[in-house]
């Protein structure tokens, strides 16, 4: 594709964000993609057939995952980054074992992890954890598990920390998120650090968010931070008793409660389109800080599908052809003159 254009700040624009992605990958990258098949070294040329290969292999801080459905529980060991390079209509973990006794993800104690751009069910919880460990979950749908989304350790010994931020929780037989006790710990007064913003909590069983604690301390309120979220339709309702105005945790007051209006409706299926329809009320308005604004500059998108860690599936996950590498022909361009970007596409 070959095009002459007039400078502009869109372009500039355009090009940062392609930047913004690229810093977020580690010069030790390695590549999964199912269609390759057994034998592969993690290389993007040979890429590894199983995100749980190339966790093991310790040979990269950073994990893309390419296109596919991957069936397998996946284990997380040491610190790194998982990403799904198309998102989440595209790229799919569902746990292969047992529901009853097996989570999709489960993280080790004392590691810092992030896990973007994924679709997570299949499992007894979507994501498990443990105490002393560090989440940072961004641009997945978590749906369809047997119990919670989201499961954290309550504990005030080596409290887990999460940040969760465009994502969606739906479908769950438990909760979007819960707060579960820590055996042997005075656990049911400590929350663990939570920040979440603009979410979507839709249609599971229990709650959006819930916690477990009964004698919650107040001092310790400022371990959770809501705001800009959605939830609807939970069978419990939005929030269990501890949140809420005059409560223990505020829940923010920019979230609200209201149908998300996904294009792939209100049905429970794992694999149904969570993007949002043009009417919905989730559309631009989530925080509006520049940190998280959508790729093309307007307020974020709440949701899997909003959000500067949207960019590589912005708007459209299932249609193409998308621009994968761009390039221009000068370095310095002055005003009015003309320049040419050639792009690289492809088709999913």
């Amino acid at each position: 594709m070959k095009t002459s254009r007039k400078s502009s700040g869109l372009v500039l624009l355009f090009l940062l964000a392609l930047a913004g992605f690229a810093g977020g990958v580690s010069a030790a990258t390695i590549y999964v993609d199912q269609a390759y098949g057994p034998g592969g070294d993690g290389s993007q040329e040979m890429p590894f057939d199983t995100i749980q290969a190339a966790i093991n292999s310790g040979a990269g801080e950073t994990i893309i995952v390419y296109p596919g459905t991957y069936n397998e529980n996946i284990n997380v060991t040491a610190n790194l980054k998982v990403i799904g390079y198309d998102g989440p209509y595209t790229t799919r973990i569902v746990g292969s074992l047992p529901p009853g006794d097996h989570d999709v993800v489960t993280l080790a104690e004392s590691i810092i992890v992030t896990i973007q751009g994924f679709n997570i069910s299949g499992g007894r919880y979507g994501i498990y954890e443990p105490q002393d460990t560090t989440l940072y979950l961004k641009n997945c749908v978590v749906c369809a598990n047997l119990s919670h989304g989201l499961n954290i350790v309550n504990t005030n010994a080596k409290p887990p920390h999460a940040t969760v931020v465009n994502n969606v929780f739906a479908n769950n037989t438990g909760s979007g998120i819960a707060f579960v006790a820590y055996d042997g710990i005075a656990s049911d007064t400590y929350p663990p650090f939570l920040t979440a913003l603009n979410n979507i909590f839709f249609a599971n069983s229990a709650y959006g968010i819930q916690d477990s604690i009964l004698n919650a301390i107040s001092s310790y309120k400022e371990r959770i931070v809501l705001d800009y979220n959605d939830t609807s339709g939970n069978s419990l309702g939005g929030y269990s008793p501890n949140f809420g105005t005059g409560k223990t945790y505020p829940t923010g007051i920019h979230s609200i409660t209201l149908p998300p209006e996904f294009v792939g409706g209100t049905g429970p299926s794992a694999g149904k389109d969570f993007r949002l329809r043009p009417t919905s009320p989730c559309r631009d308005t989530g925080n509006p800080a520049i940190a998280y604004l959508d790729p093309d500059g307007t307020v974020n998108d709440v949701g899997a599908y909003g959000g500067p860690g949207a960019q590589r599936f912005y708007t459209n996950p299932n249609d193409g052809p998308i621009v994968r590498e761009v390039t221009i022909d000068k370095g310095l361009i002055p005003k009015g003159e003309t320049f040419t970007i050639r792009a690289k596409g492809a088709v999913r």
